[in-house]
């Protein structure tokens, strides 16, 4: 176990690597606009979080902390009342090149009890690069432990091989439901039109996936492939196809990098964003055990004849063991629309019913076009009215993770600028507002109170430090790390 941030006050001072920042309280915003008839009955905040470079991601503590992942590595700690604490050195060797680095997080069902959240980080050797770890933060401090020795997903574990990652496509989603973690990874990259890379839909590799595993890391033994003996494979991105034993982690596949997906409580049913390669972006809802076409589909696009080479004798159900039929996505759109998209959810609690006009919608964005979507969706939540979305919002800052909080609002996590937005109802009320606010978000813990309003105004105050390479190692923490921690004031 990795502690960052604790140790007598003798090793801080001989060991730790101080830092006491004055902070300039002049947030970096992702300026938004919400489009009609939305904006007329919802509200966004701004700068919620500010000064968060490369955000990745965002899960809630039961207490009103929130937790704001980076790309390069540090975590960001928002408190109730807006007090921001950067920690970093978490993760040593992290990998933060392409599209790699410390990419999710998600919220254990039992935070409030347990400080428990579970990280998604790139940095291990090329053939186990991405790994999920827990890690613990203190109650009623500012101390993050990170388990580097035991992580929940890797190689070691020995219930599935590395999730490889020698490029881009990197996955990174995080998302718990009915006390299973289910991980988004990519198909490790190899950028060609027509695609070449095969390992979406090779059953023996973990990339190109959804995953599942309890929260321990073991495989639940009603996971799709747990009883199939033997399935297609393959041993490289462009090797031949062949036959071996599956992956028992894996509980969805044919995905080309999954970038955000979600659950919905009301119906089991996945909804996932999945970038395109070079011409379709695509929102895909579906069960366990679903292929949803990748490489032989992007988006609507068929081109599993694309090269000749590709499909051999096969395509999704046919020469495939097991065989499945190709999901087509509810909506696609082409790169004039955008580039890279961010899977969201479908929002739910106090005052979102109004908000929508007596509608449902599943709220999108897409990170390279700065862009929020919604698509109506039917009221049984059993898929899309109609597969052409309406605007949303227009925004800046590329948003990375779309999430609902503990209060029920939105939570959008911009990368480029560093920032969070909040997005709520202007009226909390209607017929959604009689029991605990929404659910399955899978970053929201039962029972969370709520996130209290900023204070403003700047109230920076000194650092204090936890420990070093040095120290890690005098107390056989099983990692070499150091913590940098800043404090200041969010304002609005």
């Amino acid at each position: 176990m990795a502690e960052l941030g604790s140790g007598t006050r003798a090793e801080r001072r001989g060991l730790a690597y101080l830092a006491a920042l004055a902070v300039a309280c002049a947030p970096r915003t992702a300026a938004a606009s919400l489009d009609p008839p939305f904006d007329a009955t919802l509200t966004e905040e701004q700068a919620f979080v500010s000064d968060a470079g490369n955000a990745t991601d965002i899960a809630f503590h039961a207490d009103g902390r929130a937790l704001i992942t980076r790309k390069t590595g540090q975590v960001t700690i928002r408190h109730a009342d807006g007090e921001l604490v950067e920690v970093a050195g978490l993760f040593p060797n992290l990998d933060t090149t392409s599209e790699k680095g410390l990419l999710g997080v998600v919220a254990d069902p039992n935070v409030g009890k347990n400080g428990t959240f579970y990280f998604y980080a790139s940095n291990g050797p090329t053939e186990d690069r991405h790994r999920v770890y827990k890690g613990v933060l203190e109650a009623g401090g500012d101390t993050l432990s990170i388990d580097l020795d035991n992580p929940v997903v890797a190689a070691s574990r020995q219930v599935g091989p590395g999730l490889e990652g020698p490029a881009n496509h990197d996955g990174g989603g995080l998302f718990i439901y009915e006390g299973k973690l289910y991980v988004g990874v990519g198909d490790t990259g190899a950028n060609t039109e027509p695609p070449t890379n095969k390992y979406s839909s090779c059953l023996n590799k973990g990339n190109g996936k959804i995953l599942r595993v309890n929260l321990d890391g073991s495989v639940p033994s009603d996971n799709p492939l747990v009883s199939t003996a033997m399935v297609t494979s393959c041993t490289s991105t462009g090797s031949e196809w062949g036959t071996d034993a599956p992956d028992p982690r894996i509980f969805a596949w044919g995905l080309r990098n999954p970038w955000r997906f979600w659950l919905d409580p009301k119906t089991d049913l996945l909804w996932i964003g999945d970038v395109g390669e070079q011409q379709r972006e695509e929102i895909s809802v579906g069960r366990a055990g679903m292929h949803f076409g990748y490489p032989f589909f992007q988006g609507n696009l068929d081109q599993s004849m694309a090269g000749g080479s590709l499909r051999l004798d096969k395509t999704c159900d046919q020469g495939f063991d097991p065989p499945r039929p190709c999901t087509a996505p509810v909506h696609d759109y082409p790169r004039s629309t955008g580039v890279s998209v961010t899977g969201g959810l479908i929002p739910t609690g106090c005052g979102w019913s109004n908000a929508f006009g007596g509608k449902t919608y599943y709220v999108f964005g897409d990170y390279g076009s700065n862009w929020l979507h919604a698509l109506e969706v039917r009221p049984d939540h059993q898929g899309v009215v109609s597969a052409n979305a309406v605007g949303f919002a227009h925004v800046s800052g590329g948003p990375a993770s779309i999430r609902q909080g503990p209060d029920s609002a939105l939570y959008v996590v911009y990368y480029g600028s560093g920032t969070v937005t909040r997005i709520a109802p202007r009226d909390a009320s209607g017929p959604d507002c009689g029991g605990a606010g929404a659910a399955g978000s899978g970053n929201m813990p039962a029972g969370d109170p709520g996130l209290a309003d900023d204070a403003s105004g700047c109230g920076c105050r000194t650092a204090h430090a936890g420990g070093s390479a040095a120290l890690a190692a005098a107390l056989g923490l099983g990692a070499a790390a150091w913590v940098r921690v800043r404090r200041r004031r969010n304002v609005r």
